[in-house]
């Protein structure tokens, strides 16, 4: 543990309050700002239509008490004279006049949803798109490193609820000037009941800001729950075979209840914290009106004052409700906010000079001192090591399991980076290599091979997306695939299922192999890619890759002796150093490492770990 200081985006991610929240929020949808302006223009016209509208209550009000209207009221006084001048305002004309003006404010206010779903769809998209695309450009290192469930949780679930929280911002910005313009107009008809109704207000608000803060918490809490879930879910799917294989499905049926009630406990309590607001607000709402009304029959104001600001202010009240609902709900969305900027934070930044294409393979790959380390781990996976691969030679890396084997391979694909010295392709350096460009000429096939739920067909044809079927077949004849290929109920074309469930292990290898061939690569790693192979199929696979026209670095991770010795060069690791490396005959008889794990006439001391 370290006690450095946090990044500005760690601090960013740590502001707790509803404006820095909203500020961050406004950030993510900064290339949606044009959109967001005029959202907050129409709120502001339908908001003008509605406030005018209830200020038609106040004529209407001494129409109907037989006190004629007077010209003399605030804002509304010239719009009556000027109509008067043209019509004969009657108690008919002001009722169309209301219902009028709020048609209007209903048809701009439907306008504006149309315009909110629109962006709404859109923002959730890019969101979605963003962290993708960021996952795809993070090293692999740091993807692995991520509790399984949090990218999943991120893009199904996080996404959408920074995209309410936008629509949160944007509606309680649209609230504030809903309410700026229903609080001037009050101030004009009534200076007095307006400070009244804002002392109350204020009371409201008091109340409910703790309330905000419980929120808060559990918003973060749900956040966190939800990515457990969603991590042993993964996992469960992933473990299918090892649960059943293991008969522990009864104990499998606890831990998925015991998860799925945490999130329905923290969801549900969120929930319920979150509608106190609403009675709350219903009761000072009802409190309001009581103390205005009792006010204005002490001090014997006008009635038909008293009638429009109070439909005025009982316009006003549901829209002071929704600022802080909007407030409340902000607070229990910024663990999903703080969620997305995570994934987002991390995202590599640009070389200053421009990546190389990768013309092509002509000598080797050296490692010059390389060390390597995986975020998290306590100590380097690999401790300076050199070696080099050549082309049109196939080299072995062996060592016992955990010596740095497949964290060399991850080196070459760059699925990680070196943390201290230089991998060199043809004498110049890989990281000055554009990463596209490398991977296009570079293929590897795993152990565990994945494979797509998708054809035989579309699987190989993953490693070159311009292959033709006849290249595919090549590929797969090279594998040793083609002839149990055209045995499947639909050749080429037949779906394999989830990871190719429908296949052998050998099947899928193979597949994979072809997958890999297909695009001719520079560059060929195995890692533990043939150990479901018979010897056979294996030497036939190794004469068909090296025999060919093409000359490639061929390097192979493997345990099985037969595979290690058929290798022209041998790299041997042992924590992480390279100990030994040589001919498969040299190293054997040296009597070294290699002796001690392939040869049965060596005698194999105790390791030290």
């Amino acid at each position: 543990m370290t006690n450095e200081p946090p990044s500005k985006v760690q601090r960013t991610i740590l502001r707790p309050d509803v404006f820095g929240t909203a500020a961050r929020v406004l950030s993510l949808a900064r290339g949606e700002r044009a959109v967001i302006l005029i959202i907050g223009l129409l709120g502001l016209v339908s908001a003008a239509f509605e406030a005018v509208g209830l200020s038609f209550m106040i004529p209407l009000a001494r129409i109907v008490m037989g006190e004629g209207i007077d010209f003399q009221i605030p804002l509304i006084g010239p719009l009556l004279r000027a109509l008067d001048a043209r019509v004969s305002l009657t108690g008919t004309v002001v009722v169309l006049l209301v219902v009028g003006f709020f048609l209007l404010g209903i048809l701009v206010s439907y306008a504006n949803q149309v315009v909110s779903n629109a962006l709404a769809m859109r923002f959730a998209d890019k969101l979605r798109r963003r962290v993708f695309e960021t996952a795809l450009d993070r090293p692999l290192s740091q993807i692995e490193a991520l509790p399984s469930g949090s990218f999943v949780n991120n893009l199904a679930s996080e996404t959408w609820k920074v995209c309410d929280a936008l629509f949160i911002v944007i509606g309680g910005t649209v609230q504030v000037i809903a309410l700026s313009v229903f609080l001037v107009l009050l101030l004009l008809l009534a200076p007095f009941y307006t400070a009244v109704l804002i002392a109350m207000t204020a009371a409201m608000a008091l109340v409910l800001y703790a309330t905000a803060h419980a929120v808060r918490r559990l918003g973060i809490e749900a956040v966190g729950a939800n990515e457990r879930f969603m991590s042993y879910v993964w996992d469960a799917i992933g473990g299918m075979r090892v649960i059943r294989g293991f008969g522990q499905e009864e104990y499998e049926r606890e831990q998925f209840a015991h998860r799925s009630d945490d999130v329905r406990q923290v969801f549900t309590r969120l929930r319920n914290l979150s509608a106190v607001v609403g009675p709350i607000t219903q009761v000072i709402t009802l409190a309001m009106i009581a103390t205005i009304l009792g006010l204005a029959m002490l001090r014997g104001d006008a009635l038909a004052t008293m009638v429009g600001f109070l439909a005025i202010a009982f316009r006003m009240q549901p829209r002071v409700t929704a600022l802080l609902n909007a407030w409340t709900n902000l607070k229990g969305l910024e663990g999903s906010v703080s969620s997305v900027e995570r994934a987002f934070a991390a995202h590599p930044s640009r070389a200053a000079r421009r990546p190389q294409a990768f013309p092509g393979m002509r000598s080797d790959v050296t490692l010059e001192d390389v060390s390597a380390h995986y975020p998290n781990a306590e100590h380097p996976a690999l401790h300076g090591i050199s070696c080099r691969f050549r082309v049109g030679q196939v080299t072995a890396v062996a060592g016992y399991s955990g010596a740095g084997k497949s964290t060399l391979a991850a080196l070459l694909l760059r699925f990680i980076e070196p943390s201290a010295g230089r991998i060199l392709v043809d004498g110049q350096p890989l990281a000055d290599i554009d990463r596209a460009s490398w991977s296009q000429r570079i293929a590897f096939v795993e152990q565990n091979a994945f494979l797509f739920n998708a054809t035989v067909r579309d699987n190989i044809g993953y490693g070159d997306l311009d292959a033709g079927l006849d290249d595919i077949e090549r590929a797969a004849q090279t594998a040793q695939a083609d002839a149990f290929i055209k045995d499947l109920p639909n050749g080429y074309d037949t779906m394999i299922g989830d990871g190719g469930v429908r296949l052998s292990q050998g099947q899928r290898q193979r597949i994979a192999l072809a997958r890999a061939l297909v695009r001719r690569p520079d560059v060929l790693i195995l890692d533990e890619a043939t150990n479901a192979l018979d010897r056979p199929t294996e030497r036939a696979l190794r004469d068909a890759m090296t025999s060919g026209p093409q000359a490639r670095v061929v390097v192979v991770i493997a345990h099985r002796r037969e595979s290690i010795e058929a290798a022209d060069y041998v790299v041997v690791l042992d924590h992480g150093r390279v100990v030994e490396e040589g001919s498969p005959a040299a190293l054997a008889a040296r009597g070294g490492v290699y002796a001690h794990l392939y040869l049965d006439d060596v005698e194999v001391p105790p390791r030290e770990d």
